[in-house]
């Protein structure tokens, strides 16, 4: 037996060999084979049979995972499939976003469309003429309405004994959402105004945004003696203001005495004064 086979290299009998050689060889041959195909032996039903290297002959049985789809068909909104191995589906409304903020907006019948983030403090809005029927906008019809409301208290005894201008402690801070809004100040300002040292003194305030005045509230307690004196009082301001920013703005009030060389105070005896800030809608 001198001819192997290819591709197995199974040993033939030759066509040389005695007629009493040929049991044995074909025993030779046979076992050849019967190790070759070793692998194919055995399994269950429902089994299939897989290769287990890349090595000629070598298999193994596996359980069917496979199931019975012959094709993967893309439907809408959806791109890839196949008939054949492995296949990739891909969900196209996802990879229609480009950025953080965009909407896929229904175009039609089956249909759809990327509608990019707007602008910051726009609104969503229905609008037929667009592709997507949608579109961002100002806010509109909203003159009027209350967007916002922030409000703060004060009890601290503050005093002032010059002529300048000081702070009350009464402050709040509000950040406008629309720089075309419009800020309802409401100031409550309480307590005893405490005077002494000359004739006519008195006490002045203002109410400021930022360092701008929005106008004075004024009281004066005069007298022609030095004796102190006590005068139990409250202080209303209410005023529409315009600011025209989205940036942070400071309302507070301030104080100072109306002639030199006198002395005024405010939320004498530690009363709650209070400031409440409105975002109105233009």
């Amino acid at each position: 037996m001198t001819n192997p086979t290819t591709p197995f290299s199974w040993q033939m009998p030759t066509s040389t060999d005695l007629v009493t050689d040929l049991p044995a060889d074909f025993e030779v041959f046979g076992q050849a084979v019967a190790t070759s195909m070793a692998d194919l032996l055995g399994g269950t039903t429902g089994q299939i049979l897989a290769k287990a290297s890349n090595t000629d002959m070598d298999f193994s049985w596996v359980t069917n995972d496979v199931g019975d789809i012959t094709a993967v068909t893309a439907g809408t909104g959806i791109s890839g499939g196949g008939t054949s191995g492995a296949v990739t589906i891909t969900n196209s409304m996802a990879t229609e976003i480009d950025a953080k903020g965009d909407l896929v907006a229904g175009t039609g019948a089956d249909a759809f469309a990327r509608l990019a983030v707007g602008a910051n403090n726009t609104v969503l809005t229905a609008d037929s003429s667009t592709a997507t029927g949608l579109k961002w906008a100002t806010p509109s019809g909203g003159g009027g309405k209350v967007l916002q409301v922030v409000s703060a208290t004060t009890t601290t005894t503050v005093t002032n004994s010059t002529t300048t201008y000081s702070d009350t402690t009464l402050t709040c801070n509000i950040t406008p959402t629309l720089s075309t809004s419009k800020i309802l100040v409401m100031i409550s300002q309480n307590g005893g105004q405490k005077t002494a040292g000359n004739a006519g003194n008195g006490l002045d305030m203002q109410a400021y945004r930022g360092a701008t005045s929005l106008g004075y509230l004024t009281t004066a307690a005069a007298y022609t003696n030095t004796a102190v004196i006590f005068t139990g009082m409250s202080f209303s301001f209410i005023y529409l203001d315009s600011p025209a920013t989205t940036s942070t703005l400071t309302y507070k009030t301030q104080m100072r005495n109306r002639v030199v060389q006198a002395s005024v105070s405010i939320q004498e005896g530690n009363e709650t004064s209070s400031i409440v800030l409105m975002e109105i809608g233009a």
